[in-house]
């Protein structure tokens, strides 16, 4: 009966005029806290405790308008009941606790930060002494989960929140040198014979440096480049630490081969680096306008200081290890890079294509199943180097040029969509950031590239394993197209001979056709390619008429389809949000309580 009660009551939430939804909630979730006191049964309290906190994170406003003593009275206990249930090992409640604590601090941050009425100090002041007994029993993904939470504290801190992280991460930064002092990494570095055994063979120190990673990657998620000082304490240490993992990988996987990333300590190695990885790609992606202007710390300023360091072992150690020993947060790290820094990161394109983007490929082409990260990230580097670092590419050299293009060619033809997808819009990208610029550019390329790209986009346009791509195939086709109809490459690839190439392919894939209907087809595509949506249209009625798509034309229109569907659920999604109550108020949708 409980469990239908509780359900019902989340279901009717945002439905009551303000008012007397402040009543009902406050009444509900003190019974519910009451509750939990008398209940002898954890079952029952861990269900408890994970139906009330829609209600407190849900209703935030009603603080504002509540008497103030009484809202803060009853947020705080709530916050400490969590705090009650982080040492309850009945399964389940640990994590819906964190979870909890992580939504309410998203939703009010601004309320922990801010000294209330008869209050001592504000709520996140207090938290450092009690932070360490909090998260005794919790697990090191649950800890993680609990300093994001703080974090979102912190960020509603103002010029207060360099001073609070490095309260607040006290407890870790005194664990790191600690570490860091028994390793004797400050003197001399993990090179001596002793220190380093002793440091790749000590599984639980290895454990402890992951987490602190973590933890501080959480916090520079919640709070951004705020963290600057805070990652700049540790910054060459970490990176001394990665070095050290990545030459005992690379060590001992030339001596013993690839079965030694099954051991343990090799995998805390690995988690340590790929730990140091992610924390460095979060720290650059919060370099975002606003958070650079609000810190004064501008994307130079970060590539400055964090960048030199980070490339050379990074990428030597991409290139060195063997391929099963390559973390795809490589990848992952540069595209962020040349996305958040990309005028600081393009002199370095050269260097990042010889060293990750050949041994890459060669890990990728041999199939379309192996190493699906690296495929996915790979490609997320390109789209993000095309973008950015777009005049960089025509400096690379000729052959890393060429295996760019064959890179995304290649990726057409992928049988996996994503993948695929992510190929065909670099490309289309990538052809038309190319044709708008100067003609002294595109005309070399397309020289060389034109009728190798043309060939590849008919090729998977009229097979029957990629037809999810249709939209984007078609309309690089139609790029190309357009390019020679308005004589823009009569150098490269002047019409006639396009018009030419394009038959003889037509009757060679499809012997089938006669030379009329090939000729219609190329006819038409020029004299429809200043109106993109006949165009469309055009290659759709081709491809049923070559019969090679059967009963799978539907599937021309799966593009269109799609977008009617988006189109559909986003008016209903508009007409929900005007409808109190049908849609949660702690819904991603919805602005937080502290903006309001």
């Amino acid at each position: 009966m409980l469990n239908r009660l509780c359900y019902a009551i989340g279901s009717i939430s945002g439905s009551m005029q303000e008012s007397d939804e402040r009543k009902f909630v406050v009444a509900v979730i003190k019974d519910l806290l009451n509750l939990c006191d008398m209940k002898k049964g954890k079952e029952r309290k861990g269900y408890v405790v994970g139906q009330y906190p829609r209600f407190l994170r849900a209703h935030w406003k009603f603080l504002r308008t509540a008497p103030r003593l009484q809202g803060i009275k009853l947020q705080l206990e709530v916050v400490f009941k969590l705090f009650e249930f982080m040492h309850e090992t009945f399964p389940g409640v640990q994590q819906m606790a964190v979870d909890t604590f992580l939504r309410i601090c998203q939703k009010c941050k601004k309320k922990f930060v801010i000294q209330q009425n008869n209050e001592p100090a504000p709520f996140i002041e207090t938290l450092p002494s009690h932070i360490a007994q909090d998260i005794s029993e919790l697990e090191p993904l649950q800890i993680c989960t609990f300093f994001e939470a703080v974090g979102h504290m912190i960020s509603a801190a103002g010029d207060q929140k360099v001073r609070l992280i490095a309260l607040l991460m006290g407890l870790f930064n005194e664990k790191w040198n600690g570490i860091l002092r028994g390793l004797a990494c400050r003197a001399e570095g993990l090179t001596a014979t002793g220190s380093l055994e002793v440091f790749v063979q000590n599984q639980q120190v290895l454990r402890d440096i992951s987490l602190i990673l973590r933890v501080n990657e959480r916090m520079v998620v919640a709070i951004g480049t705020a963290c600057h000082a805070q990652l700049e304490g540790m910054y060459c240490d970490m990176l001394k630490i990665y070095k050290v993992c990545s030459d005992f990988i690379s060590h001992s996987t030339s001596q013993q081969g690839a079965q030694v990333m099954n051991l343990a300590n090799v995998r805390l190695l690995r988690n340590v680096k790929r730990d140091t990885l992610r924390l460095v790609r979060s720290f650059v992606d919060a370099a975002t306008p606003q958070g650079a202007a609000e810190m004064r710390l501008t994307p130079a300023t970060i590539a400055q200081r964090f960048v030199p360091p980070l490339l050379e072992p990074v990428l030597a150690d991409y290139r060195s290890n063997m391929p099963q020993a390559r973390d795809a947060e490589v990848l992952d790290l540069l595209a962020v890079l040349a996305t958040r820094i990309h005028e600081s990161i393009s002199p370095e394109v050269g260097r990042i294509f010889e060293m990750v983007l050949e041994c890459t490929c060669d890990m990728i082409k041999g199939d379309f199943q192996s190493y699906p990260d690296h495929r996915v990230k790979f490609y997320d580097l390109l789209k993000a180097i095309n973008a950015n670092c777009f005049q960089a590419l025509f400096y690379l050299p000729e052959a890393q040029l060429i295996l760019f293009v064959e890179s995304l060619i290649w990726a057409m033809k992928h049988e996996q969509p994503q993948v695929a997808d992510s190929g065909l819009q670099v490309l289309s990208q990538f052809l038309e950031r190319l044709l708008n610029g100067p003609s002294s550019i595109y005309v070399p390329f397309f020289k060389q590239y034109y009728f190798l790209i043309l060939q590849s986009v008919i090729g998977v346009l009229t097979d029957t394993c990629h037809k999810s791509g249709f939209k984007l195939q078609q309309h690089i086709l139609l790029q190309l197209i357009v390019a020679a109809e308005n004589q823009m490459l009569s150098d490269a690839a002047p019409k006639q001979r396009v018009m030419e190439f394009l038959f003889e392919l037509i009757g060679k894939s499809f012997p089938t056709l006669n030379k009329s209907q090939a000729e219609i087809f190329v006819l038409h595509c020029f004299n429809k390619s200043r109106q993109p949506a006949e165009f469309q249209q055009h290659i759709r009625d081709f491809l049923i008429q070559l019969k090679e798509w059967g009963s799978h034309e539907s599937a021309l229109y799966e593009a269109d389809r799609k977008a009617a569907q988006d189109e559909q659920q986003q008016l209903e999604r508009q007409w929900r949000m005007q409808v109190p109550g049908l849609v949660p108020q702690y819904d991603p949708g919805r602005a937080d309580m502290d903006d309001l």
